[in-house]
């Protein structure tokens, strides 16, 4: 290994032959000799989290997290080891480390409150959760997916997703029951006709009200319709201006 890049070519070629405990040996070495370079560390932690290896992943991301206090990639993957290890209590604290460190806030705030969760203390994970859903403009979906599989548990109803927020308007998305969502039907109508200048047809305006306006406004109500009687009528000819006879002295000014 004469430089750095030539090491993380190594183990990333390594990791794409399958090759993982070779991987993890050369990243090893490259983070003992570039000390003061953390990619090393960082990608030394996820093989070996790959090859099962937990504890050690989580004393590499733990050292990155000592030299380095501000990286948030750091935090979230020691967090998630410390999950996966179910050292609960710890796994909370690097949540909360992560989200002060500028982490993702509905990535981070679902890793602590499922931590909270696991914990026992499942009313403060829900409230926690919800907050964070609610002053995100319900928008987050990782927050909402959370707060759906606690849902039943809880028995509270989960905050509406507002799909306009969240920029994924698609097929799946578009069958969900959402009061934000509206589909309205532009009609159609010839670009010199009246209901394209009214967005209303004739018919619409010469219909007599429904029941239901009719019994809003009472029996008594005159029903007052529109005269488009102009309508049907042909339009009158233009008389042509060739014939006009125009005087001689007409530009006489004299």
């Amino acid at each position: 290994m004469d430089s750095p890049e030539q090491a993380l070519r190594d183990a990333h070629a390594a990791e794409i032959a399958g090759d993982l405990n070779l991987a993890e040996s050369i990243l090893r070495s490259a983070s003992k000799r570039w000390r003061r370079e953390p990619e090393f560390k960082m990608r030394h932690g996820k093989v070996l989290r790959s090859i099962g290896k937990e504890r050690k992943a989580l004393k590499v991301f733990r050292s990155v997290l000592k030299d380095h206090p501000q990286r948030a990639d750091a935090a979230i993957a020691a967090a998630e080891t410390a999950s996966s290890l179910n050292k609960l209590r710890l796994a909370e604290s690097l949540w909360g480390r992560a989200l002060s460190v500028g982490a993702p806030t509905d990535v981070a705030t679902v890793g602590l409150c499922r931590t909270i969760w696991n914990r026992g203390r499942k009313e403060e994970a829900w409230e926690r959760s919800r907050s964070a859903f609610l002053q995100g403009g319900n928008s987050s979906r990782i927050l909402h997916d959370f707060l759906r599989e606690c849902s039943p548990i809880i028995g509270t109803q989960v905050p509406e997703l507002d799909i306009l927020e969240t920029g994924e308007l698609t097929a799946e998305s578009a069958s969900l029951d959402s009061r934000r969502e509206f589909a309205i039907e532009s009609p159609t109508f010839a670009a010199d006709s009246v209901e394209a200048m009214a967005g209303i047809t004739a018919a619409d305006l010469q219909a007599p009200p429904s029941d239901a306006i009719t019994e809003l406004l009472g029996d008594n109500q005159t029903q007052n319709q529109i005269d488009l009687s102009g309508i049907s009528k042909a339009k009158p000819v233009k008389e042509s201006r060739t014939d006009v006879e125009i005087p001689d002295d007409l530009f006489d000014f004299d």
